[in-house]
């Protein structure tokens, strides 16, 4: 008798800590990073009398849409290389670090006059160093070795950026994660600068994003944390 009581107690402490799990609700922290839809994890950048190369690695939605809701999210990283003078040449790419390299061809953007190149597993070779451009074939070919910067070094990462600007827009966020609706935006973070110029300055873009037409986002210097711009829509 005594130790069906005890199984009996013990089954009702299970169920009891069972309902406490389920009534436990996620912390802020957990709803922003599940909301991020869109993160930019690599940045590498280099140049020489001849070309602006741009390495990037980016987690998206596979259908990249803004519509609030975090989809299924996969991972690109995308070689681009512009050339000083615009030419129409074949091009192949070497790209190498202390432990491997891969190669790969360029194709012809068909916008501008940028060549890119996708590249299936950047972490196979660890910290890319240096980007070796081939252009045109055979005898008539020439190369170009193009030493590569790391821009996110030493400086605030992406889940840094966004509890900065979490911080900075609390006050709303925190109303709607406690709302009757709860929340319904997603989060883009993205390392961005002046497009037309590669060695210009970095900053974080985060995003917290309702639609296309309703958003809060934030610039953020990622050396200072600084708030340099911001901007709420509508």
């Amino acid at each position: 008798m005594a130790k069906k009581i005890i199984i009996v107690f013990c089954a009702v402490v299970c169920c009891l800590l069972a309902f406490v799990a389920c009534d436990e609700k996620p912390t802020t922290d957990e709803i922003l990073t599940e909301s991020v839809s869109s993160r930019q994890t690599a940045c590498y950048t280099g140049s020489d009398d001849a070309f602006d190369v741009t390495l990037t690695t980016l987690s998206q939605e596979e259908a990249f849409i803004a519509d609030g809701k975090k989809g299924n999210v996969v991972t690109r990283t995308t070689l681009v290389v512009k050339p000083v003078s615009v030419e129409d040449k074949e091009m192949s790419f070497t790209l190498e670090s202390e432990s491997g390299k891969i190669d790969g061809t360029l194709a012809k953007n068909v916008l501008g006059s940028a060549y890119v190149a996708d590249i299936s597993d950047l972490s196979s070779i660890g910290v890319p160093v240096t980007l070796i451009i081939t252009e045109g074939s055979g005898d008539d070919a020439a190369q170009y070795a193009i030493t590569l910067t790391d821009r996110m070094a030493d400086v605030i990462n992406s889940d840094e950026a966004v509890k900065t600007a979490y911080e900075y827009y609390k006050q709303q966020i925190d109303a709607e994660i406690a709302s009757e609706d709860g929340w319904q935006r997603e989060i883009f973070v993205r390392y961005v600068n002046d497009r037309k110029d590669n060695e210009s300055k970095y900053y974080w873009y985060v995003a917290f994003v309702a639609d296309r037409n309703e958003d809060m986002a934030v610039l953020i210097d990622p050396a200072t944390k600084e708030i340099v711009n911001s901007r709420v829509r509508p």
